[in-house]
């Protein structure tokens, strides 16, 4: 039944990706970033409320509870200063490199998903699930498109992990990956940026007060090798919350390079 379900929306989901191309949700900036770290690109719109979660809730991870086990969800102090070395020992140009691919793959997904057209009465959470690994490649496909050319020493990235996403947006901060590609040796991934998100067609003042149809918000990974000097990236990934259950999905992980 999913199988068939999904199916019958992948016409429209090819549709929808092929419009988000033209206008893409995620801006590539160039330079070295600034004094806050800011990386190379970010969601229209993706500045994170103040004061923590806001009034989105808490986050459920589809296991029927909020705290799996072993799923990298609030990860403790050490957790994240075991994230925060990865990311300082990889090579800067492949860290802005892969930064560049998981963010513009996972809006690009987020994107295809929500100007699909479909009806969001039809899509529960196993659709949107199967929908999101359906279309991983593709995003991909047009994140290396829209990076083709651009000299990765160009491009500014983060040299902290994202922290404030698990917050500010529900991500998951050192999940495995769960869905797509999954790496053959043990990795982590890491959270490297996140954004709501909205109707990119709506006025501003109406996405204040609307949360989007299908996709609530969405995170983006690098995912490194574990146990392993200096760290490798294995993979990027991209997680998204549902705005049907407020379920985090992902990371759907793809290939690096």
């Amino acid at each position: 039944m999913i199988a068939k379900r999904a199916t019958q929306g992948a016409a429209a989901v090819l549709v929808g990706l092929a419009g988000y191309a033209v206008v893409p949700g995620c801006v590539i900036r160039m330079g070295p970033g600034d004094e806050d770290r800011a990386w190379h690109g970010s969601s229209e719109g993706d500045s994170a409320p103040e004061g923590g979660a806001g009034d989105s809730g808490p986050v459920d991870n589809g296991t029927g509870g909020s705290s799996p086990v072993d799923d990298g969800t609030g990860g403790s102090p050490e957790e994240q200063q075991l994230g925060e070395e990865a990311y300082a020992q990889l090579d800067p140009e492949e860290l802005a490199l892969a930064s560049a691919l998981a963010g513009n793959m996972t809006c690009a997904l987020a994107g295809a998903v929500e100007t699909a057209q479909l009806d969001p009465a039809t899509i529960d959470d196993e659709i949107l699930r199967a929908l999101l690994e359906q279309y991983a490649p593709g995003a991909l496909e047009q994140a290396r498109a829209w990076l083709s050319g651009t000299d990765p020493s160009m491009l500014a990235y983060t040299v902290m992990p994202k922290y404030e996403c698990e917050g500010d947006y529900g991500c998951q901060i050192h999940p495995r990956c769960q869905q797509g590609y999954i790496p053959a040796v043990n990795h982590r991934c890491i959270i490297d940026d996140c954004g709501k998100a909205k109707c990119r067609t709506c006025p501003d003042f109406v996405n204040e007060i609307l949360q989007s149809a299908v996709i609530r918000s969405w995170c983006s990974y690098v995912c490194v090798q574990t146990a392993t000097s200096p760290p490798k990236v294995v993979a990027v990934g991209a997680g998204a919350i549902s705005a049907f259950s407020n379920i985090f999905f992902g990371p759907i992980c793809i290939p690096y390079p």
